[in-house]
C-alpha cells in the first residue's frame, strides 16, 4: 500500500493584496519623476498655458479701461468744458494703457508661439529681436528670444552668430556682434528646452550706418536656421 505525498504550499494573502498597489505606485513614481524633470528643465506646459491665459485676461481688462478713457475724452471735447490739466492727464493715461496693451499682446504672441505649434512652424525659431539705446553715443543694447514649440520636448543646444550689415565710407560692411561688443557680453552658444533670451551690448564704429541684422542658429544635429531683421531702434 502506497502512502500519498503531502505537499505544503505557503499562502501569503497579504502579498497578493499589495502586489497591484506596488505596480501602480511604481508607475506613478516614474510619471512623477518625469514631470519634476520637466519643471526643473524650464517652463512646463501648464505654466506656459496659464501665463498666456492670465495675459489675455489682463489685456481684456485694459481694453475696457481704454474704452472708458476714450469716452471721457469724447465727452470733454463735446461739452467744451475743458480743464487742460484733467484733459492732459486722461490723454496720458490713455497713451500709457495703449503702450501696455501693445507690450502684453507681444507677450501673448510669444507664449502662443510655444503653446500652439499649429500657429507656428515646428522646431527652433527666432521669435523676437530688439535694439534700444544704451545711454551712450553709438552704444546699443540688444535682446533676442529663441523658442522651440512644446511639440519638441528635447533640449536643443548649439551656436548662435549675429551679424550687423551696413555701410561705411560708401562700402558695404558686415560686423559680427561679438567683435563690436565693448564688454564681451555677446554669447555664442545656447541651450534650452522651450525658450532662451540672449542679450548684450554693441558699439557701432564711427561713421558706420547699420541696415540689417542677420542671425544664424546652428543647432547640433539639426538644420541651420537664418533670419534677418531690419535695424530698428526702439523709440525712434
Amino acid at each position: 500500500m502506497k502512502s500519498g505525498s503531502l505537499i505544503v504550499k505557503s499562502h501569503h494573502p497579504l502579498r497578493r493584496l499589495l502586489a497591484p498597489g506596488i505596480v501602480v505606485g511604481g508607475v506613478l513614481g516614474i510619471w512623477g519623476g518625469y514631470e519634476v524633470g520637466q519643471v526643473q528643465g524650464g517652463y512646463n506646459r501648464i505654466d506656459v498655458a496659464d501665463e498666456r491665459t492670465r495675459l489675455e485676461s489682463h489685456i481684456s481688462t485694459l481694453e475696457q479701461e481704454k474704452s472708458n478713457l476714450g469716452e471721457q475724452i469724447t465727452m470733454l471735447e463735446r461739452t467744451q468744458m475743458i480743464d487742460k490739466q484733467a484733459y492732459e492727464g486722461v490723454r496720458d493715461n490713455l497713451k500709457a494703457l495703449q503702450e501696455e496693451i501693445l507690450e502684453l499682446r507681444e507677450e501673448v504672441d510669444f507664449y502662443r508661439g510655444i503653446v500652439s505649434p499649429s500657429e507656428r512652424s515646428t522646431g527652433l525659431n527666432i521669435q523676437t529681436f530688439k535694439i534700444e539705446p544704451a545711454g551712450e553715443e553709438r552704444l546699443y543694447h540688444f535682446s533676442m528670444v529663441m523658442t522651440q514649440v512644446l511639440k519638441n520636448d528635447r533640449v536643443v543646444r548649439g551656436t548662435a552668430k549675429v551679424f550687423l550689415q551696413g555701410v561705411q565710407n560708401g562700402e558695404p560692411l558686415s560686423l559680427a556682434f561679438k567683435d563690436i561688443s565693448p564688454n564681451k557680453s555677446v554669447s555664442g552658444s545656447f541651450r534650452f528646452r522651450y525658450f532662451q533670451q540672449m542679450e548684450g551690448d554693441i558699439r557701432l564704429p564711427e561713421g558706420f550706418v547699420p541696415r540689417v541684422v542677420q542671425i544664424e542658429l546652428t543647432p547640433k544635429g539639426r538644420k541651420k536656421i537664418s533670419k534677418s531683421f531690419p535695424w530698428q531702434v526702439k523709440g525712434d
